[in-house]
């Protein structure tokens, strides 16, 4: 199927959010009390900033016959305690669990590969990628094949 990649508008949040109740809320409900409020808040001001602060935060969806079908959030000005590199943390890339494995493998690549050329583009040297997902192996798997090294539910890619 074909799918197209956009900055999201703030009529997409509605959707963003009910993708995220249908398919992660459970992950999520183990360890926090969910907030759909606060997501819809920071997904506001998120689309927001990215109209004035172009290269701060990347918020991008993919759609297919016009619903979303995936949706991805990049962070960058992240560093750790211990060193003075900038990293981009994944804040998320969720995809709707009901597309064919193919499609949902495909989705991943395309957010990881277009975050990696995010980090090119602004020359961020690392690029941090995290799952909460109690089945991880896949996902971090297809971290491993675009040069990820990963590190439990961690993965990390040096840019430059």
């Amino acid at each position: 199927m074909t799918h197209t990649w956009d900055a999201p508008i703030y009529a997409d949040v509605d959707e963003i959010v009910a993708l995220m109740e249908r398919h992660y809320e459970i992950e999520i409900n183990q360890f926090f009390q969910y907030n759909p409020s606060r997501l819809r808040y920071h997904l506001y001001q998120l689309i927001l900033d990215q109209s004035f602060q172009i290269n701060k935060e990347f918020l991008r969806v993919a759609r297919q016959h016009g619903r979303i079908i995936a949706w991805s959030w990049l962070t960058r000005d992240k560093f750790t305690v211990y060193a003075d590199q900038e990293m981009a943390v994944a804040e998320f890339i969720h995809i709707n669990l009901e597309l064919p494995v193919r499609q949902r493998i495909q989705l991943i690549r395309e957010v990881l590969q277009d975050w990696i050329t995010l980090c090119e583009a602004n020359s961020i040297p690392v690029l941090c990628s995290t799952t909460i997902r109690m089945e991880q192996r896949a996902f971090m798997r297809i971290h491993e094949q675009l040069g990820f090294v990963v590190r439990g539910s961690f993965a990390y890619r040096r840019i430059m």
